[in-house]
């Protein structure tokens, strides 16, 4: 059995993955930054070597150091490395939709970040794998994602607000789950580009009215042009399920 070294379990996404690895036969390890520190070098290295991983998923927030603290562990043992990074990395001043080439200029801090963790991989890793992604989907109304946001939205202001004029980068956890899968698996080394509304081009208003429909939420929704994006990410080697698979548009 394979092992998977995977941070970021306590978050919203992070259980989905490895419910999806473990299906498929992966052994899950997680690696808690609360328990290990990774700023503690001689800790993470005793760690490290105690686990005996096959692949690294890394998903938690942390600094730079430590995402490339895990890539150059990777190379070492010339095993898989995934790296999950954002479609922030693109501010809205440049229309997308976004190829893997396309200059990233956020000007908020969690893209710049993101940016940095990415240049930090690629300089001491060039067999990594980076997946941008958007906002996630999932049917619980809990934790970090759409639908949770939107139920807060509505009980504390009565009313949804959804731009007609954004379109947003977005995908279903369960999916986004079954493509890290696929990349570590394939272990093939690049940047990619993970986007359920790719080619669907859901504006956030009508993504919205779908949710309500599908979920079948007394929500009160308005539209607005209150924020213009095309934030769609592009790219066709792993081919996310469309939003139109899972909701009726």
């Amino acid at each position: 059995m394979k092992t998977v070294l995977m941070t970021g379990l306590t978050g919203s996404l992070g259980p989905k993955v490895a419910k999806q690895f473990a299906m498929r036969g992966w052994r899950v390890v997680e690696w808690n930054h609360h328990e290990v520190s990774p700023t503690d070098i001689e800790q993470s290295q005793k760690f490290w070597d105690c686990q005996h991983v096959d692949a690294v998923c890394h998903m938690a927030m942390g600094s730079e150091e430590w995402a490339q603290w895990l890539a150059q562990r990777c190379a070492e043992k010339s095993i898989p490395y995934l790296f999950i990074s954002t479609a922030m990395v693109f501010d809205a001043e440049v229309d997308g939709p976004y190829g893997i080439f396309h200059q990233r200029n956020a000007k908020e801090a969690y893209g710049q970040y993101k940016i940095a963790s990415e240049d930090a991989i690629w300089a001491v890793n060039p067999d990594a794998m980076i997946a941008r992604i958007g906002w996630q989907v999932h049917d619980e109304t809990t934790g970090n994602n759409i639908l949770a946001h939107l139920e807060a939205q509505h009980k504390e202001h009565g009313a949804i607000s959804a731009s007609a004029d954004w379109y947003p980068a977005t995908s279903h956890m369960d999916d986004t789950a079954v493509g890290f899968l696929q990349l570590i698996e394939r272990n093939e080394p690049g940047l990619y580009h993970l986007d359920s509304n790719s080619q669907d081009r859901w504006n956030f208003y009508q993504l919205v009215c779908t949710l309500k429909a599908h979920y079948k939420k007394p929500w009160t929704v308005t539209p607005s042009n209150d924020y213009q994006h095309d934030q769609r990410l592009l790219d066709e080697r792993i081919a996310l399920p469309p939003l139109s698979a899972r909701f009726s548009g």
